[in-house]
């Protein structure tokens, strides 16, 4: 599998302007190119089943109608609802229709504008937006400039309670020019300075006060399309449309209930009665409803990253021999096919798919990821690492029963070199706590994923820049120069040697073990339509697009 070109060179007829939206959308992400790189095979990748494509919205004569409510499940719980503190992706998918940052991405995962509806960058560091006038927050009062500074002033403080902090941590500071325009100036060139807003990832904007005044991981006020009405743990969330949307007429519906469904078979079953209008699935529970005449079910690839994180702050793991070792004894085809039901494809640090930032399948199979017992079993003899060493590994099910399956495959494969797997299964709350600082990393090896990422800096600047506590023990100079010198170069040739040659010195020293990004299976009933799924697996555009024809 070849990378893909996203024409992502120089052109010298664009504007600074549109050359810096070049960058970010085209981080290169574009949906098509994610589609080429995930959705063909090579002689050494099996094949991954062919992506259907996503069918156009249906509409009566009359165009979409306004009204109606819906249930969708929500295949995992948020947990909790602070857009600043919360890294769990779940989370995103809870707060997404009722929060918004200054930009956003539309279904084919280009930035548009949001609350501000323009932007100049009159010089490599500074950015200006001018917000929309007459925006409304949930409770009535007026957004404006004062809310924009308000966040990203939290979010940037020195003792930031922002989990993605580093994803903005080129901003130098945020100025108001008036009511309705802010101006950023950055430390450096940040070419993924859009990206990063409309990832929602602590940047979504909060009204000046909200972080202390109230309890944001079960209460929203945001200017976003929908209200959250309530929020039970375990149980569901419900949405009310924001009559005061700017956006109108967008959203359609009038109510909108995600039922906290985080069996798949409950899913199934809840689709196949009409008791859901849509629901995630497995490529597995895909094919058991494709067949029912009243469910339409789009699949394909996305940027979902499978990894496992080795704690570098524990012996014998600080060791790269030791980590190069377990690499060499994973057999990622065996975890595609018997965790993945095969809708997958072998990734490197930045995810396969991602624009041309990624390390082809095919080369990592015929290097680092060719399975090799004998040499691992040599590696963890030069350093010293007895048979029967243990190795605690932390899982949760994010993503149904992908994690807890690829644990098998993976206790079962490192038995081949003597190493004791010991999985540790816990639920979703104590998991984000003991793979964090909070729980003092307790771990040898957690399972994990990357959910999208707005830059290829963003699978790399938090967990391999040394002094970024995500780092876990990692720690190359001559990486943490690289990753400096990438994250602020605009040019994205330059940037694409850099990324190269970063990915190359992780795949030796393994501080993690990647596996393979997935293909996504989404189902709804035949009367929901404007529904269209993206390659970031994110249902805040699907959603406010959709309408009720029945």
């Amino acid at each position: 599998m070849a990378s893909t070109d996203t024409g992502d060179g120089a052109r010298p007829n664009m504007s600074r302007r549109q050359f810096l939206r070049l960058v970010v959308a085209g981080t290169g992400i574009s949906a098509s190119s994610i589609l080429a790189a995930c959705g063909s095979s090579t002689s050494s990748t099996p094949a991954a089943p062919a992506p259907t494509a996503a069918p156009a919205p249906t509409a009566t004569p009359s165009g979409p109608r306004r009204g109606g409510s819906s249930i969708w499940a929500a295949e995992s719980d948020p947990v909790a609802l602070n857009p600043i503190t919360n890294s769990n992706f779940s989370s995103t998918q809870g707060f997404e229709h009722s929060y918004e940052s200054l930009t956003a991405y539309n279904d084919k995962l280009e930035i548009i504008p949001a609350l501000a509806e323009s932007w100049q960058t009159p010089d490599d560091l500074t950015y200006i937006f001018n917000l929309r006038k007459g925006v409304k927050w949930h409770d009535g009062t007026d957004f404006t400039a004062e809310d924009v500074k308000y966040t990203f002033d939290l979010v940037l403080q020195k003792d930031s309670p922002a989990v993605w902090r580093n994803n903005f941590d080129q901003i130098e500071k945020v100025e108001i020019v008036d009511s309705h325009t802010v101006k950023f100036t950055t430390k450096t060139p940040f070419p993924g300075m859009l990206g990063a807003c409309a990832i929602l990832r602590s940047s979504a904007i909060i009204p000046k006060g909200a972080f202390e005044k109230g309890n944001l991981d079960n209460t929203v006020v945001g200017t976003g399309p929908y209200k959250l009405v309530e929020y039970v743990p375990k149980d569901y969330i419900k949405l009310v449309r924001n009559p005061d949307y700017w956006g109108d007429p967008l959203p359609y519906l009038d109510e909108v209930t995600f039922k906290i469904m985080e069996e798949e078979e409950t899913r199934i079953a809840a689709l196949r009665a009409g008791t859901v209008d849509y629901a995630f699935l497995s490529a597995e529970g895909a094919e058991r409803v494709k067949a029912e005449p009243n469910l339409v079910v789009q699949q394909g690839p996305r940027t979902y990253l499978y990894v496992m994180i080795f704690n570098m702050l524990r012996e014998p793991w600080s060791n790269p021999k030791v980590r190069l070792a377990l690499n060499y004894a994973t057999n990622r085809l065996e975890i595609i096919d018997k965790a993945l039901s095969g809708a997958g494809t072998v990734s490197g640090p930045i995810a396969t798919g991602f624009g041309n930032w990624f390390v082809p399948p095919d080369q990592l199979l015929s290097g680092y990821y060719k399975p090799d017992i004998e040499r691992a079993k040599a590696l963890l003899k030069e350093a010293g690492v007895a048979e029967g060493q243990k190795l605690d590994l932390l899982v949760t099910n994010f993503s149904g029963e992908v994690f807890s399956r690829t644990a098998v495959v993976f206790q079962e494969q490192m038995k081949q070199i003597g190493i004791d797997v010991q999985i540790r299964q816990v639920e979703q709350g104590v998991f984000i706590k003991e793979a964090s600082p909070d729980g003092n990393w307790n771990y040898d090896v957690n399972i994990n994923a990357y959910s999208p990422r707005h830059d290829p800096d963003g699978y790399l600047w938090a967990r391999f820049f040394s002094e970024n506590p995500y780092a876990v023990g990692y720690k190359n100079p001559k990486m943490d120069e690289l990753l400096k010198t990438a994250r602020a170069t605009i040019d994205p040739a330059q940037r694409k040697v850099m990324y190269d040659e970063i990915q190359g010195i992780l795949l030796e020293e393994s501080p993690m073990l990647w596996i393979a990004v997935d293909n996504a299976s989404e189902a709804t009933q035949n009367y929901l339509k404007g529904y269209v799924r993206t390659a970031f697996t994110r249902r805040d555009w699907g959603l406010k697009n959709s309408w009720l024809d029945k």
